[in-house]
């Protein structure tokens, strides 16, 4: 990928971008800012991506929790853990208060990269700080434990979420299906979208896929296919395992 150059401290497109506002009278604030940094970043153009964001303090802005938030996006999108544990460090020196998306972010960095030591060291910070562990944090949990076949440390995520506090949703359960789906273990996969929906949640067109994967003739398939067909509250009426 080809690198932008700078001048001025500005990468070209974003001293462009800002010239123009400042030719139709409109100075650069804080919100252009955090536009440019997530663009570049998005774009997976790094180096401009900061030094837009350094900029920005350069000229007297400070940089807010989203501003933080775009550029930690951007490195965590290429698994750059060393990066964005320095830009958690640059928040907090900053004064800034760390929140749950931020955590969860993290910790969806480390479950994807398999680094489940430090995925537990985020969830204890979030069980014994300011910031409380949500759906969502249990989600990326479980979701990684299952996907890596960590069957019994799924599970017993799975049944903490009752003493917390939190109902399962459909990723939550969907989730769960998939870690048995890659074993291939149809009937359990049935058994849990059977329980999915005594809890009062639907599967939706992940839950399909996932209970797809599962299949291993075509007697599965053309059973999933009709359980796609009828995801309402009668599915349960299709899901006899075959």
């Amino acid at each position: 990928m080809e690198a932008h150059c700078s001048c001025a401290g500005f990468p070209f497109g974003a001293a462009e971008f800002f010239s123009l506002m400042q030719h139709v009278r409109c100075e650069p604030d804080r919100a252009s800012y955090n536009i440019l940094v997530d663009a570049y970043g998005r774009a997976g153009f790094l180096n401009d991506a900061e030094a837009v964001f350094e900029d920005m303090k350069r000229v007297g802005i400070t940089p807010t929790m989203k501003s933080h938030m775009v550029l930690l996006s951007a490195y965590s999108k290429t698994g750059n853990v060393s990066k964005c544990e320095d830009i958690l460090n640059q928040m907090c020196k900053s004064g800034l208060k760390l929140d749950t998306f931020v955590l969860n972010s993290m910790l969806n960095l480390y479950g994807r990269l398999g680094q489940f030591g430090k995925m537990e060291e985020v969830l204890t910070v979030m069980e014994n700080g300011p910031c409380e562990a949500d759906i969502s944090t249990y989600n990326i949990l479980i979701n990684r434990y299952g996907q890596a076949g960590f069957i019994d440390k799924m599970e017993g995520l799975f049944q903490l979420l009752h003493s917390k506090g939190l109902k399962p949703d459909v990723a939550t359960w969907t989730s769960r299906i998939g870690a048995y789906s890659k074993k291939k273990l149809y009937v359990r996969c049935l058994e849990i979208c059977e329980e999915m929906i005594d809890s009062g949640c639907y599967p939706d067109g992940g839950t399909a896929k996932v209970l797809l994967a599962a299949c291993s003739n075509e007697d599965q398939i053309e059973q999933v296919t009709t359980v796609i067909r009828t995801m309402h509250k009668d599915i349960k009426t299709v899901l006899t395992p075959v």
